[in-house]
């Protein structure tokens, strides 16, 4: 089965990394776009060859020809043309953040769910061959118990060549991008790393932010100590403040160390390095480095074959809920200077 897409949304993302992967998926193709700026799509639909470029959202979502809805709109946006799409009964797979409330994101899950169609998340580094090793690798006890895990996203770090495509004006709007902007752009995607590779939820936050200010709350860069259910201490770095980082992810357990370097970005790239004692002075190393296949493909092959077949998609609904509380919780202590904890709500 080929899932037919319509794009709600044409902006940066979806150009860059979105449309290629429908156009080199093998249970894809791209049937329509919309965006909230008509010669946006047009130009859009011109350079991916898209059929169809719609006068609405309400024609995008009521063409029959459409199976499933990729999200791109800004992220106040993102639970409104979700639940529409939902409730029209297309398949969703929404852009990070899931939405900028608690209540709205489990809005989705629950109509979702009501409606019997598929909601996902656009956590891509969920389809990364090396972090799906890592955590096939965690589950197994190869390292036994973690202990701390650290992960690194910042965007400025790219080597050459640089993609030069300007923002959207909405990034710098607090309430388009709810609330935060390190936090919604990158943060987001090192929280659901941690929570995918260690198979445990958030319980508890501190956030240190970099030009975070009430009245404007964009920060350019955060530190956040977590603590997890099952007493594993971790800290998230992101950013766009400097250049050259590593954004590597590495986990510490009581039996050894996985080490995956350079996977927190846009691209596919990176290795993976699982270390154990050997002996009494000795390290014994087993580095993992197939053949990548570009994350985003394996993203929308995935939800394509979810669609199809009913099964569970690798970012859930439920994930993207699980992040917005705990981007809540990261908010409040950015804005109180102290630790909080996180609410899970029922899902």
């Amino acid at each position: 089965m080929t899932v037919r897409w319509a794009f709600i949304g044409a902006g940066r993302h979806a150009k860059l990394w979105i449309a290629p992967a429908i156009e080199g998926a093998t249970n894809a193709e791209a049937v329509g776009v919309w965006s909230r700026q008509p010669e946006n799509a047009a130009a859009f639909a011109a350079r991916h060859h898209i059929p169809t470029v719609y006068p609405s959202l309400e024609a995008a979502i009521a063409d029959p020809k459409v199976d499933a809805v990729f999200i791109s709109t800004p992220n106040n946006l993102h639970g409104p043309h979700a639940l529409a799409a939902l409730r029209a009964g297309k398949h969703v797979l929404c852009e990070k953040p899931m939405a900028v409330t608690v209540d709205e994101a489990r809005d989705m899950v629950g109509t979702a769910r009501h409606v019997g169609v598929q909601l996902g998340l656009g956590f891509h580094l969920r389809h990364h061959q090396l972090l799906v090793e890592a955590r096939r690798r965690v589950s197994h006890g190869d390292i036994g118990a973690v202990l701390y895990a650290t992960a690194q996203f910042n965007l400025t770090s790219s080597p050459p060549p640089r993609v030069n495509i300007p923002h959207a004006p909405w990034k710098r709007d607090p309430a388009a991008m709810g609330g935060a902007a390190a936090l919604m752009g990158m943060g987001v995607h090192v929280i659901d790393v941690l929570r995918f590779l260690l198979g445990q939820e958030i319980v508890s936050v501190s956030a240190f932010a970099v030009d975070y200010r009430p009245e404007l709350p964009l920060e350019t860069f955060a530190q956040v100590m977590l603590e997890f259910e099952g007493g594993t201490q971790g800290h998230l770095v992101y950013g766009g403040r400097f250049p050259l980082s590593k954004n590597d992810v590495v986990l510490y357990g009581e039996k050894g160390r996985i080490v995956a370097e350079s996977v927190v970005d846009v691209r596919t790239i990176g290795s993976l390095q699982v270390a154990v004692p050997d002996g009494p002075t000795g390290v014994r190393t087993d580095t993992h480095q197939p053949i990548l296949v570009d994350n985003y493909r394996r993203e929308i092959e995935a939800f394509s074959l979810a669609v199809e077949t009913g099964q569970p998609f690798a970012a859930s609904g439920i994930d993207g809920l699980r992040s917005v509380e705990v981007q809540t919780a990261i908010i409040e202590s950015q804005r109180s200077g102290k630790r909080v904890g996180v609410t899970r709500t029922d899902d």
